[in-house]
């Protein structure tokens, strides 16, 4: 498996340098601090998913155009010898599959998470919509505090404006695919 922190900071440098900002700028933007900024640019730290996400709220891109590396067209995405992010605890793991692209409109993400999972995610004020579709397992899915329980297969559509989380309250596996809008 590739190691993604390389070019995860690489595409940090490239965008926030296109947007003219400085570290203290994109700091203030995103929340992360400027330290942890500059660790990520230069590939010394692997940024967490929520680390992500304030990235790309605060620089106004896609979470995937910050995962984003070449790909052959047409080349069979094998997911698990792709390269993923995590949690702070392990427990969960994010596949990028088909970052975003301007002509589509959307990123798509394989997700899983382990017994006792929970990750909030912050409101996408870039993002016009929001779908899961769990494939194993039950997800969790609490969108402003009231729970959505999906047992697979099941599907989901809800408004990225709004904070939500996702939890793994069973104690198998949850396997889940979510797709983001633009």
């Amino acid at each position: 498996m590739l190691d993604p922190t390389p070019w995860i900071g690489q595409e940090i440098r490239r965008i926030r340098t296109e947007q003219k900002l400085t570290l203290d700028e994109a700091a203030t933007l995103s929340g992360v601090s400027k330290a942890m900024l500059g660790q990520i640019e230069r590939g010394e730290s692997n940024p967490t998913i929520a680390t992500l996400w304030k990235i790309a709220s605060g620089l106004r891109v896609s979470l995937s155009s910050l995962l984003s590396y070449s790909e052959d067209e047409y080349e069979v995405v094998a997911i698990e010898r792709l390269p993923f992010i995590s949690s702070a605890d392990d427990k969960m793991k994010l596949y990028d599959v088909f970052p975003f692209n301007p002509i589509s409109g959307f990123e798509y993400f394989y997700i899983t998470l382990e017994p006792g999972a929970s990750h909030a995610s912050s409101a996408h004020e870039n993002a016009s919509g929001e779908y899961i579709i769990v494939t194993e397992g039950q997800l969790t899915l609490v969108l402003d505090e009231k729970d959505y329980r999906l047992d697979a297969p099941a599907a989901i559509q809800f408004s990225p404006l709004k904070n939500h989380r996702y939890e793994n309250r069973s104690q198998q596996t949850t396997v889940f695919q979510n797709i983001v809008r633009y």
